[in-house]
C-alpha cells in the first residue's frame, strides 16, 4: 500500500517538477513519511523513477489492449475512430502521459536508452494492431490498397501529434478537432 502511494506521489512530482528538481525529501513529504522510510521500499531516486516508468508501461500496455479489442461486428472505420478518440481523451489530464512526454524528450541520462527503447516497442505494438484494422478495411474494399503498416504509422503520428497538444484545448475544441482530423485522415484512405 505504501509503495503504491510512493509511486503515485513520485509520478506527480516527476511529471510536474522534473527529475532533477524532485528530491527524496519532496517525495517523502508528499507521501507523509520520513525520508529514511523511503529507503525501506526503494534504493534511491533512480530506483523510484524507474519503478514509476515501469508501472506506466504496464498500465499503457493494458490500455492499448483494451483500446484495440472490439466486439465482432464493429466496422473498421468505427474501430479507427474509437481508437483515435479514446487515445486522445486518455491523454488529457493524465499524469502518466505527461510524465512519458517529458521524459521521452528529456530523460535522465541513465534511462535514456531504456525509455526510447520501450517507447519504440509500444509504438510498434499499437501500429501493428492498427495495421491489422487497416488490412481488414482493405480486404473489405473500404480502404485503398496501400501498405497497411505505412498507413498505420501515419495514423499513429497524427494521433501522437494531436495528443501532445491536448492540454492547450478546451473540451469543445477537442471534440470539433478530433472529428475534423479523423475525417481528413479517413478521406485519404477510403475508396
Amino acid at each position: 500500500m505504501r509503495k503504491n502511494k510512493i509511486l503515485q506521489e513520485s509520478l506527480a512530482l516527476f511529471a510536474n517538477k522534473g527529475y532533477f528538481e524532485t528530491s527524496m525529501e519532496d517525495i517523502a513529504k508528499a507521501v507523509g513519511i520520513k525520508k529514511a522510510s523511503l529507503y525501506s521500499h526503494f534504493s534511491g531516486k533512480e530506483d523510484i523513477f524507474s519503478a514509476v516508468f515501469n508501472h506506466i508501461l504496464i498500465d499503457y500496455s493494458t490500455f492499448i489492449n483494451e483500446l484495440t479489442t472490439f466486439k465482432e461486428n464493429v466496422d473498421v472505420q468505427e474501430k479507427l475512430n474509437i481508437i483515435f478518440t479514446r487515445y486522445i481523451k486518455n491523454c488529457r489530464n493524465n499524469a502518466q502521459m505527461d510524465f512519458w512526454d517529458r521524459y521521452f524528450y528529456y530523460p535522465p541520462e541513465y534511462l535514456k536508452e531504456y525509455i526510447h527503447e520501450k517507447t519504440d516497442e509500444t509504438e510498434k505494438e499499437l501500429t501493428k494492431k492498427v495495421a491489422a484494422i487497416i488490412e481488414e478495411g482493405i480486404e473489405k474494399k473500404q480502404f485503398k490498397n496501400k501498405d497497411a503498416s505505412e498507413v498505420a504509422l501515419a495514423y499513429y503520428y497524427m494521433m501522437i501529434g494531436f495528443a501532445m497538444s491536448i492540454k492547450f484545448y478546451d473540451e469543445r475544441d477537442i471534440e470539433r478537432d478530433l472529428s475534423s482530423c479523423f475525417n481528413a485522415f479517413l478521406d485519404g484512405i477510403k475508396i
